[in-house]
């Protein structure tokens, strides 16, 4: 402002700040500062800032003798709720429950993509043995604590403990999925196991045969289409009606739970298995489809 060669605006700007005695300097390495003011200001305590957003998964459990059921409710970072509920149609105990519920919240955790996760419990007994603060006694809760731990160091989440009064939404949808007619809502992800998750890896092989699923699996995968503008078509709009969950393809349904496809050999067993074995008579062909439908599986034939 004192420089001889300042004029037009700037020499008026002098004149008018004269009166004031204001002096000035320069002011240098203005750059390195401000980089190291925005790192303090933006940096947490954990040392993640908007780098990594927070996810918070909400899991609970209801059961009767009947059946299980598990809640669970994701939040993104973003402040959007998903909602989910699996039905358990298999013996169990209210700890068994537990960790399916929280087994199956890390398990729809990685498949949504989640990051920086930490998943709220209820459950003083399931909290302290995955953070190591209680030990596991039983073989088969060894198993499941086994499960949970691994796919907790997966994906590098942290679970904590809450009370139940704070973990009501997902106490909400454990409930619901443990009656004995499970109601479904389009807006709520809803599924129905068949057996522990410790017994049995519920994977359907893809690519060892070719089948009815082939296609479909393949384009929600990887986007192949099949040769042929026309058949191209047709396999996009049937793709609609198909979801593929963690490699395992799923028929869709607005009043009813996501049903697991089957391939032939698979669909003969089920039939077979229905029809004669765990689950009784039944009084004509559409009764025996809806028991098919029922149990969680969808097929060509069916």
């Amino acid at each position: 402002m004192s420089s001889p060669e300042a004029a037009g605006r700037m020499a008026l700007w002098a004149i008018e700040l004269s009166e004031f005695d204001i002096p000035y300097g320069p002011h240098t390495a203005i750059k390195g500062q401000v980089v190291a003011d925005f790192i303090v200001e933006f940096t947490n305590e954990e040392g993640q800032g908007a780098e990594y957003p927070q996810w918070n998964v909400y899991t609970n459990r209801s059961s009767n003798r009947k059946a299980g059921g598990a809640g669970v409710v994701f939040q993104s970072p973003e402040g959007d709720e998903i909602e989910c509920k699996v039905r358990l149609n298999f013996p169990t105990t209210n700890n068994e429950v537990e960790y399916e519920a929280l087994i199956a919240g890390l398990d729809l955790a990685k498949a949504v993509g989640a990051t920086n996760m930490v998943i709220h419990c209820d459950s003083q007994i399931v909290t302290n043995q995955v953070n190591g603060d209680y030990k596991c006694k039983s073989e088969k809760m060894k198993k499941y604590l086994e499960q949970a731990k691994r796919r907790v160091n997966e994906l590098q989440a942290k679970i904590v403990q809450i009370l139940r009064g704070e973990n009501k939404q997902a106490d909400r949808l454990a409930k619901a999925a443990s009656t004995e007619y499970m109601i479904t809502s389009n807006k709520v992800l809803s599924f129905i196991q068949l057996s522990p998750v410790i017994d049995v890896i519920d994977v359907q092989e893809i690519g060892s045969e070719s089948n009815w699923t082939t296609p479909l699996v393949s384009y929600l995968k990887d986007g192949t289409l099949p040769n042929g503008k026309e058949t191209a078509r047709k396999l996009k709009v049937q793709a609609v009606r198909f979801v593929l969950i963690k490699d395992v393809l799923y028929k869709r349904g607005f009043s009813r739970p996501y049903l697991r496809c089957l391939g032939p050999e698979e669909e003969d067993y089920v039939m077979r298995e229905v029809h004669e074995g765990i689950y009784g008579n039944h009084s004509g062909l559409r009764s025996f489809v809806h028991k098919l439908i029922r149990v969680g599986y969808y097929g060509p034939t069916m």
